[in-house]
């Protein structure tokens, strides 16, 4: 269950209005498909650096209650922000792009991608109190998730026209799609508290 929830909030994240989606738009709406893909590769290479970074991370301290308690509310906080500012934002697309050839396209994407910390903040607090069998399972079905949302934009944008209310009304929906599992996140963080708590009074 952990799993198809990760690959849900991987999914909903990468559709959510930021600057990974809005340049794969952007080159797929100026140039098509091809180039849509090739920023997507550039996208991707980040996004796997940073997994790998977190995998790490939490393949030292991701099995303490401590790490999972604090991760856990820290995350909901978290999310509940991205919920509030995912509502009230209202994303413009712009749909000028410059004439690069394929290398230094995905090159650019990728350091887009690198420029923006968040990235792997998100990536912690999300997937740390979800992780109950498998990192590399749960990786890498955020990872799934990513890219599933980034083929779909690419293949969509290059069909059908996509505008600013689209990515608003986009906006709208995962906002309370965050919200939700804002709580699973609360939930867990109260789950290891009371764990804590258990196994302080125990003799």
């Amino acid at each position: 269950m952990e799993y198809l929830i990760l690959v849900t909030i991987g999914f909903i994240a990468a559709l959510t209005p930021g600057p990974d989606i809005f340049y794969i738009l952007r080159q797929t709406l100026c140039k098509g498909v091809k180039r849509g893909f090739l920023a997507l590769y550039g996208i991707l290479i980040g996004n796997i650096i940073y997994l790998t970074l977190v995998g790490f991370g939490i393949g030292v301290v991701g099995k303490s209650p401590y790490f999972q308690a604090i991760v856990g509310l820290f995350g909901g906080v978290y999310l509940l922000k991205i919920a509030y500012l995912s509502y009230i934002d209202k994303p413009h697309l712009q749909k000028e792009c410059q004439e690069l050839n394929s290398f230094s396209l995905i090159k650019e994407a990728l350091f887009l991608n690198l420029s923006n910390p968040k990235a792997m903040i998100f990536f912690a607090v999300v997937v740390a109190p979800f992780i109950t069998k498998s990192i590399f399972l749960s990786l890498s079905s955020l990872f799934i998730g990513i890219t599933s949302a980034f083929i779909s934009t690419v293949i969509f944008s290059s069909k059908l026209s996509i505008n600013d209310q689209t990515l608003i009304l986009i906006n709208k929906i995962a906002s309370v799609v965050f919200v939700f599992f804002s709580l699973l996140l609360f939930r867990s963080a109260f789950q290891s508290f009371k764990d804590i708590f258990n196994d302080t009074l125990m003799p």
